[in-house]
C-alpha cells in the first residue's frame, strides 16, 4: 500500500466487508496514516500490536474505515481477509460509519424508570439530532440500549469506554462539552489516550 493509503483500497471488495461502497478517501483525515505511522514506531513489535493499534484509530475516528483497515494490515504485514477476522470477532469494533463518540443511553427498566427518557431528550436537544443520528461534525451518535448491566447506576449513559452514572438532564450539557474538549485536546496534540470509568460525576 502506498504510505498514506492511497492504493490497495479496493483490493477486497466492499461487499465482502458488508458494505455497498467504500468510503472516499477524501472522508479520511489525513492525520489518521501519520497517527498510525507514528504509533507503530513508538511501539515496536509485531503483529500482536494490531488489536492495540485498531483501538487507537477507532478512538480517533470513532469507526475503522475500510480503506485504513487494509492500510493497517499492509502497515503489519498481514492480509486484510486476516484484520478483518479480528474485527468481525470482537463486538467492539466498528465498521458502520458512526460519530467519533457513540453516545449510548441505557433505556433498560431500571434506568428507563428513573427517567431515562428525559435523559435521552436532553442529549438529542444537546446536540440537535434525532437518536441514531450523527452530528454534522463527525463527533457524536446518539443511540438507545436496552441494558448495560449497571443497574445500580441508573440512569446510565456510555461514551466510548466512559461509564456515567446516575445521570439527570442537567448533566448532559457538561457530559457533551467535555468531548468535545476531549477531542479538540487529541486533535491539538495527535495523541491516543486510554479509557477511564466513572460513576456518579463528570
Amino acid at each position: 500500500m502506498s504510505e498514506r493509503g492511497e492504493a490497495h483500497a479496493t483490493i477486497v471488495p466492499p461487499d465482502y466487508w458488508g458494505a455497498e461502497e467504500l468510503p472516499d478517501l477524501a472522508e479520511i483525515p489525513a492525520q489518521t496514516w501519520e497517527a498510525i505511522d507514528r504509533w507503530l514506531a513508538e511501539h515496536p513489535g509485531g503483529r500482536e500490536r494490531l488489536i492495540p493499534l485498531l483501538h487507537v484509530v477507532q478512538r480517533r475516528l470513532g469507526w475503522l474505515p475500510f480503506p485504513v483497515l487494509e492500510y493497517v494490515a499492509d502497515r503489519l504485514g498481514m492480509s486484510p481477509v486476516e484484520v478483518h477476522g479480528v474485527v468481525s470477532f470482537y463486538h467492539f469494533f466498528r465498521t458502520d460509519k458512526k460519530g467519533r463518540f457513540n453516545i449510548k443511553v441505557c433505556m433498560g427498566t431500571a434506568c428507563y424508570v428513573r427517567g431515562a427518557g428525559r435523559v435521552i431528550e436532553a442529549f438529542a436537544d444537546e446536540l440537535g439530532v434525532e437518536v441514531g443520528d450523527t452530528t454534522e461534525d463527525g463527533l457524536f451518535t446518539l443511540e438507545e440500549v436496552r441494558c448495560v448491566g449497571a443497574c445500580g447506576l441508573a440512569p446510565v449513559v456510555v461514551v466510548n469506554d466512559h461509564v456515567y452514572g446516575n445521570v439527570d438532564p442537567r448533566r448532559v450539557r457538561r457530559i457533551v462539552k467535555r468531548h468535545r474538549r476531549e477531542a479538540e485536546v487529541e486533535t491539538e496534540a495527535a495523541g491516543d489516550g486510554g479509557g477511564t470509568a466513572e460513576g456518579g460525576k463528570g
